[in-house]
């Protein structure tokens, strides 16, 4: 779901997170299709109380500029952080304000991969603060005491979070994660190029369009867009399944033009390609500059919602610029200018009201209750993993 810059890897077996937390507008409904989404798709708990007023707690500080950042950002300034996250997930200018307020040195690292971020923490040799794992992936960093667990007392502005994200069964407790951003994985497309307005997967499976697709270079969600044409969860186990939704792929591969989680948005938009699989905040953006031209859409199948979450890893050395950076993200100012800058849904309650009503209003951002209650979290497959690798390595080796 990212930026350019970075490890450039798929997003693979460990998804990202990231679907809609539909119209905060209309909490009622929307908190008991995210809540039932939510429990029922990955058997997490059920989000708590739906959303309301920005409750009392601080709020934070001087806005923040947005932009989509770039791969790398470092000043000459007293003392470090370093952190690691998904491309076109924080803003330069967020990350400027906070080396203005602090005198801190931030480097940041981008990635394009759940599985680069896990091999970079596997190596026991990653120089890194800050990172943002998605949902799921969390379930194999806590037991492999990858983090760090956090100190919520060094959190002032931890109460402006969303409820509902908290207390999830990835991390019930929150001992080691806050949520971050979340979103869906769906289609973005450009309507004059295709003959009716798309609402299926079976799109990207249409020879119509040979050399016009792009999917995701990430062996889940590719395997979600299979799966779920096939009226099956995207966390399938059953190797049956799994191997026919293989042979779906073999056959389609040569209807791709490309496999690419980095820059899909931008290809679809210069007309690179008509049909693209991607994260929607990306391409969100590239729709509100073209509406009528391109457009987003979650097929009716179902797709993938996905929640990240901030988190710092056991090998940190700059522990208080971290507990620094985590709380200022934390300011519902700074995570409104997040969410204006990247265009992802923000888990931050306290923000909602300031981010930019057409942000707010944006249905591919915010999408509503229908299109909610046909996603689901992605789930760690365990020992499904290794036959799913071996499929997507057959695939992409054809």
């Amino acid at each position: 779901m990212r930026r350019l810059g970075g490890s450039g890897h798929p997003r693979c077996a460990t998804l990202r997170v990231f679907a809609g937390f539909a119209a905060l507008a209309a909490p009622a409904a929307a908190g008991a299709l995210l809540a039932a989404a939510l429990a029922g798709g990955c058997g997490r708990t059920p989000p708590g109380s739906p959303p309301g007023s920005p409750p009392g707690a601080p709020t934070g500080s001087p806005p923040a500029a947005a932009r989509a950042g770039a791969g790398s950002v470092a000043r000459g300034r007293q003392g470090k952080l370093n952190v690691y996250f998904w491309t076109n997930y924080l803003p330069e200018d967020v990350v400027a304000e906070f080396e203005r307020r602090t005198g801190l040195e931030v480097t940041v690292d981008t990635y394009s991969a759940n599985e680069a971020l896990l091999a970079k923490l596997q190596s026991g040799v990653a120089d890194y603060d800050v990172v943002v794992p998605s949902d799921y992936l969390l379930k194999v960093l806590i037991p492999q005491r990858l983090l760090r667990e956090l100190d919520h007392a060094r959190l002032p502005h931890l109460p402006n979070l969303d409820p509902r994200f908290l207390a999830q069964q990835f991390d019930p407790a929150n001992r080691y994660s806050l949520p971050y951003l979340w979103g869906t994985t769906g289609l973005g497309y450009d309507k004059r190029k295709v003959a009716a307005p798309i609402d299926s997967w079976s799109a990207v499976f249409d020879a119509r369009y040979a050399g016009r697709i792009l999917m995701l270079d990430d062996e889940r969600e590719v395997f979600a867009a299979a799966l779920k044409l096939a009226g099956r969860s995207l966390n399938e186990r059953d190797p049956a399944a799994l191997r026919q939704a293989a042979a779906r792929l073999a056959a389609q591969k040569s209807l791709v033009r490309t496999y690419n989680s980095s820059d899909f948005a931008n290809l679809l938009a210069a007309g690179d390609v008509d049909i693209a699989q991607g994260y929607n905040g990306e391409l969100a953006k590239v729709v509100a500059r073209q509406p009528e031209r391109l457009a987003y859409v979650v097929p009716k199948e179902g797709g993938t919602l996905w929640i990240d979450n901030l988190a710092v890893p056991r090998t940190a050395r700059h522990l208080d610029a971290a507990y620094r950076f985590l709380d200022y993200l934390l300011e519902a100012e700074v995570a409104a200018r997040v969410v204006d800058g990247v265009r992802y849904a923000s888990a931050n309650r306290a923000a909602f009201r300031l981010i930019d009503a057409a942000i707010r209003n944006d249905p591919a951002i915010y999408p509503p209750p229908a299109v909610l209650g046909r996603c689901e979290l992605m789930e760690d497959l365990g020992a499904t993993t290794p036959l799913l690798d071996q499929l997507w390595t057959e695939i992409k080796s054809q």
